[in-house]
C-alpha cells in the first residue's frame, strides 16, 4: 500500500501527465489564441502551470518545515501571474512541456519525501483569510494538484 505521500505524488504526476498531454494535442496555429477564464493565450495558460512550482513549492515546503506560509496576497497573485502570461504568450511549446515535465520531476520528488507528520502540519493562508490549512490540503488544492487540473479546463 502507498504511503499518503506516495499517493499525492502520484496525483500530482496523473494531473501533470494529463497536462501535458493536452498540450501535445493543441494544434499549433492554436498555440497563441487566447482563451479561458483568465483571458491569456494557449501559450500563457501553459507557461504558466509549467513555471508555477517554485512558488506552489513556497508554500508547500513552509508547511512542511512548520514556518509561516508566504503572506502573499491576492493582488500580488494576480500581478505576477497576469505578468508572466503576457511575457509568455507566445512560449515555445517545446520549452513549456519541458519545463512543465522537470518541474514536476523535482517537486514529485520533494511530495514523495514527506512524512505523516509533515503533511499533517499546517499554516495560516494568507490567500484563504488566514484559513489554518494543512501541507496535505495544499498538496490537494488549489495551490498544486488542483491548480493543473483547473487550468487544464483552459487549454480544453
Amino acid at each position: 500500500m502507498p504511503t499518503r505521500a506516495e499517493s499525492l505524488a502520484e496525483q500530482f504526476e496523473q494531473a501533470v501527465a494529463e497536462f501535458a498531454q493536452t498540450i501535445d494535442q493543441i494544434p499549433d496555429n492554436k498555440w497563441t489564441a487566447k482563451g479561458g477564464p483568465e483571458g491569456w493565450t494557449i501559450a500563457g495558460v501553459a507557461q504558466h502551470v509549467s513555471g508555477q512550482f517554485p512558488l506552489e513549492m513556497e508554500y508547500i515546503t513552509a508547511a512542511a518545515e512548520g514556518r509561516p506560509l508566504p503572506g502573499y496576497s491576492w493582488d500580488d497573485i494576480n500581478a505576477k501571474n497576469d505578468g508572466r502570461a503576457a511575457a509568455n504568450s507566445s512560449a515555445n511549446k517545446a520549452d513549456v512541456l519541458r519545463e512543465l515535465r522537470d518541474g514536476a520531476a523535482s517537486t514529485a520528488a520533494y511530495l514523495r519525501g514527506l512524512s505523516d507528520e509533515q503533511l499533517d502540519r499546517s499554516g495560516k493562508l494568507a490567500l484563504a483569510s488566514l484559513a489554518e490549512v494543512t501541507c496535505q490540503q495544499l498538496i490537494e488544492g488549489g495551490v498544486l494538484i488542483d491548480h493543473v487540473r483547473g487550468h487544464m479546463k483552459s487549454l480544453q
